[in-house]
């Protein structure tokens, strides 16, 4: 009987693109005689929830009405860096008696040997990303040090507080103060509690 196979592609970024994953998904299955009937693609990071990233979400629906009988994937980290949602898409595809094949680690959950290496290299993709998190912030606490400033610079200046001033004193809403100047409520709030 011929496979009916799923394929999952995930990038983080926008500017990354999936096709050679795709490329050498769609390579393998034709290699194996297996049917590719759903290609599921999307660009998020692997650190989201299933409910934060819709082709997952899609994917684990799909699976729910039995529409293939393995889901192939590039690399374990596409479907999850973090183990417990790993765990869980794991889990949830296991209880629908439907196999993850991953590329990459030629690792299949058809075998007792890859269920054990899948999560063991879930757990590895999830400690690579708190590695990873781990030097970002060290890196974000150097150049505060250094003064660099992060976030969106602000909007509000000397002439912007002295209208939100004026404008109050004239009985306009807060509301109408946002939207005419172009800045938040929380930040007209502010500059009216300073004064």
């Amino acid at each position: 009987m011929t496979k009916r196979i799923a394929l999952y592609t995930r990038v983080s970024t926008a500017h990354q693109n999936d096709s050679m994953q795709l490329d050498e998904l769609r390579s393998l299955c034709e290699r194996s005689n297996w049917q590719i009937v759903s290609e599921y693609r999307e660009k998020i990071s692997g650190t989201k929830s299933v409910d934060e990233r819709a082709a997952l979400k899609s994917l684990l629906d799909d699976a729910r009405k039995r529409r293939f009988d393995k889901v192939v994937v590039w690399s374990v980290d596409r479907l999850g860096r973090s183990m417990v949602h790993l765990t869980s898409v794991l889990q949830e595809l296991h209880d629908l008696n439907i196999n993850i094949y991953a590329y990459k680690q030629a690792l299949d959950t058809e075998t007792h040997m890859g269920r054990m290496f899948w999560q063991i290299m879930g757990i590895f993709a999830e400690m690579e990303n708190n590695l990873r998190k781990e030097r970002q912030m060290a890196g974000i606490r150097k150049a505060q040090e250094r003064g660099v400033k992060f976030g969106r610079p602000s909007k509000i200046n000397g002439a912007v507080s002295q209208s939100v001033k004026l404008l109050r004193e004239r009985g306009m809403s807060i509301r109408k103060i946002a939207r005419q100047l172009e800045i938040g409520v929380g930040s007209v709030y502010k500059i009216l509690e300073a004064a």
